[in-house]
């Protein structure tokens, strides 16, 4: 008896270590799927995280940089997870999506060609003309805040040891952290944000205005003065350390630069292709669109551009 009770007890131990996660796995698995949206409740303002704060010392380099590219991304997706709606009619990906294999053969040809990865106070000083930074020089950057940069660029980028800028649509940040699904359309939650912080900057791609109206106009450019500055400023206040913007679609105007201006917004990127330059409007600074019918060939040819 005491024997069938030791082979009983130990069955069910067994039983409970393998299945019980399988079940949770499964049990979260069924809950991504449909999830309500949900808003986090909670700002990133008043999560006590800080801006990435490396500044290094750059005086033992030979050469140094007249112009800085800055890389600008959307998605990163393995190529097995993509769905159909990542695709154009015509079958071609679509242009915000990079795949996981291309972006991990940029990042390792960064890594093997010696570039500096700039964090966003060291590309600011240079902009500012208060820092030399390397002839081989990029700022890593990624627009509104889509759940599969946490999921699959994030960790490359920790790996390298690089930091990046990540423009943040704030009211689409989530409350719940769920499970990655390809079939939807899913954004970061507060969670993945406070997580990821020991790599990424995060900064203003608007609260709610990224959004275009019938005619492809953006309510950027469309909207009351007044109402675009409160949504501007309240993207910066959810974020709390926010010093960039970027304007969705890259439609901007006078308005909003000096709308840019009156929130003590340091810089501004748009998605106008060119290379950073301290000779320019820093509130217009141009960023390299990084495609997925890029070969790496298109990809070396961009960086070899700023230091010619």
């Amino acid at each position: 008896m005491k024997k069938y009770i030791i082979s009983n007890f130990l069955f069910t131990l067994s039983f409970l270590i393998i299945f019980t996660p399988l079940c949770y796995i499964l049990y979260n698995y069924i809950l991504s799927f449909d999830v309500p949206f949900v808003a986090a409740k909670e700002s990133l303002s008043n999560a006590n995280i800080s801006s990435i704060s490396i500044n290094r010392n750059f005086s033992d380099f030979e050469e140094y940089a007249d112009k800085v590219t800055v890389l600008m991304y959307h998605q990163i997706i393995p190529e097995n997870q993509l769905k159909k709606h990542h695709f154009t009619e015509s079958g071609d990906i679509i242009d915000e999506v990079v795949t996981l294999e291309q972006f991990i053969e940029q990042m390792n040809y960064l890594k093997d060609e010696n570039f500096t990865v700039l964090s966003l106070k060291e590309f600011e000083s240079f902009m500012n003309n208060q820092k030399k930074v390397p002839a081989k020089s990029v700022l890593i950057t990624f627009d509104d805040g889509y759940k599969n940069i946490f999921e699959f660029a994030y960790p490359i980028l920790r790996n390298h040891g690089y930091n990046a800028v990540n423009f943040i649509i704030t009211s689409l940040i989530t409350e719940k952290n769920i499970l990655y699904n390809p079939l939807d359309h899913q954004y970061a939650s507060i969670e993945e944000l406070k997580e990821a912080a020991d790599v990424f900057d995060y900064e203003n791609h608007t609260h709610s205005f990224h959004k275009v109206y019938d005619n492809g106009e953006s309510y950027l450019v469309l909207y009351e003065v007044e109402k675009v500055k409160a949504d501007i400023a309240k993207a910066k206040e959810w974020l709390g350390n926010s010093i960039a913007f970027a304007a969705p679609y890259g439609n901007y105007n006078t308005n909003t630069l000096d709308i840019l201006r009156e929130l003590d917004i340091k810089m501004a990127f748009t998605i106008k292709p060119g290379y950073a330059e301290s000779s320019q409007h820093i509130l217009e600074i141009p960023r390299q669109g990084i495609y997925p019918f890029y070969a790496l060939k298109d990809f070396k040819y961009i960086l070899e551009q700023s230091t010619n």
